[in-house]
């Protein structure tokens, strides 16, 4: 974690507390997308990802997220 970055902490702790399928696993690093909106209706996007991710492999973690060979819904 950074620990210079209280909001950045806070996110890692909630990420780390739904460890998939209950697992006993540590969170190594982590990106995500957010989308905002104005008062005029006007949205955009930013994203963030983890002290310990470097951007390389936050890019990486966004293209698999769009491209990847994820199981059909139901599957697992």
């Amino acid at each position: 974690m950074d620990q210079g970055d209280p909001a950045r902490d806070a996110v890692h702790e909630a990420i780390q507390a739904h460890a998939p399928r209950g697992q006993d696993a540590v969170l190594t690093g982590w990106s995500l997308v957010a989308e905002w909106m104005d008062h005029d209706g006007e949205r955009w996007l930013s994203k963030a990802h983890a002290a310990s991710t470097p951007t390389w492999s936050a890019n990486g973690m966004h293209h698999e997220a769009l491209y990847g060979d994820w199981p059909r819904e139901g599957e697992d």
